[in-house]
């Protein structure tokens, strides 16, 4: 578990900045592709859990229903961690469509699960901008955090 230790202030980090510097204006889900990191290079219970905690940590910092963001990233996280048994997410064009694709099955499953609320929430246009932002900058974050993780404990998430 110290191995995800590393993720848990740089999630913090990222959600403050947002929340505070730029809270209208859309940026990359840094969450989400720490969350597609871990789970496509070190699956395991913790990585579940960890998912979850970044979650709620996005829920709380961001105001949002707690829940709703965490039992998000647990799904993609078991889902990535399935699909990556059968493909590969070695070069940066499937890095970028597979976060496109699961920043869009993130804003799917919040949208479905705050439509039980009475929350009004916007899907189609901000979910699908935030997608196209995502992929654009998830090759990137991706190589940020590995060189991240190799430089802080080099003996792990090897793959």
């Amino acid at each position: 578990m110290k191995d995800y230790l590393i993720f848990l202030p740089l999630t913090i980090l990222y959600l403050v900045i947002k929340g505070t510097l730029f809270p209208t204006v859309p940026l990359p889900d840094v969450p989400l592709v720490i969350v597609l990191y871990v789970a496509y290079n070190k699956p395991s219970v913790e990585g579940a859990l960890l998912a979850f905690i970044i979650g709620w940590l996005e829920d709380a910092l961001t105001a949002g229903v707690f829940g709703s963001t965490s039992a998000a990233l647990v799904v993609i996280f078991l889902a990535l961690h399935l699909l990556s048994k059968r493909m590969q997410l070695s070069t940066p064009l499937t890095k970028a469509a597979m976060a496109g694709v699961f920043s869009l099955a993130k804003g799917g499953i919040i949208y479905a699960v705050l439509s039980f609320t009475d929350f009004d929430v916007p899907f189609l246009n901000y979910t699908i901008f935030q997608a196209i932002i995502t992929a654009a900058f998830a090759p990137a974050i991706i190589v940020l955090i590995s060189r991240l993780t190799r430089y802080l404990n080099p003996h792990s998430f090897k793959r």
